[in-house]
């Protein structure tokens, strides 16, 4: 497990809220970094394909998904395997120079017309070096249940906005269906 670093080592933000409502999903979903609380899983069971790259997390998860440990940017899946993807609060934890992997990989095994469902939080550069931590209390709303947890990532290389995913969209060829924000949290939702 990850040794919780001091409290005034981290930026806080304050609690927040992310209702994730059901979606349509056929066949196999992909849920990169899928453990920990397991939120896709928890919502769609035994249809979800769990990958993560540390075994602890996919460990932690709550059973039903298929858990595969496997790295997001060079994932072991053939070409147009998947009609879903989804990536909840998990690309916070890739540096800026392998998100865009990230972006190609899940397009190359989206088949044509599949989603990609993105939730994640807004972090803004760092300011105060002795933070060297970005963290988001969080309670998320499922349909028929309530997670209270957080996430925490290094600070530095971390910083990402909703407009960061939209142009890493445009340049792997997705397209936005919808998205929904609050102050710092933002849901899109991909097609190719």
């Amino acid at each position: 497990m990850n040794e919780i670093p001091p409290h005034d080592a981290m930026f806080l933000l304050d609690q927040q809220k992310c209702v994730v409502n059901d979606f349509d999903a056929s066949g196999w979903i992909l849920d990169i970094g899928g453990g920990g609380e397991g939120v896709i899983g928890r919502l769609k069971g035994s249809n979800v394909i769990a990958i993560d790259i540390r075994r602890d997390e996919l460990v932690e998860a709550p059973a039903g998904p298929l858990k595969l440990i496997m790295d997001a940017t060079d994932l072991q899946f053939l070409d147009h395997t998947f009609d879903t993807v989804t990536a909840f609060f998990s690309l916070m934890y890739f540096n800026h120079d392998t998100r865009p992997q990230v972006f190609h990989e899940v397009h190359r095994v989206l088949t044509s017309g599949g989603k990609f469902h993105l939730w994640d939080v807004t972090i803004p550069p760092p300011t105060d070096p002795s933070k060297r931590v970005f963290a988001v209390p969080l309670t998320i709303h499922l349909p028929h249940e309530t997670i209270q947890t957080g996430y925490g990532v290094t600070w530095q290389h971390r910083e990402q906005t909703l407009d960061d995913y939209l142009q890493l969209a445009q340049e792997t060829g997705l397209k936005v269906v919808s998205q929904e924000t609050t102050e710092h949290l933002f849901y899109i939702e991909f097609k190719k």
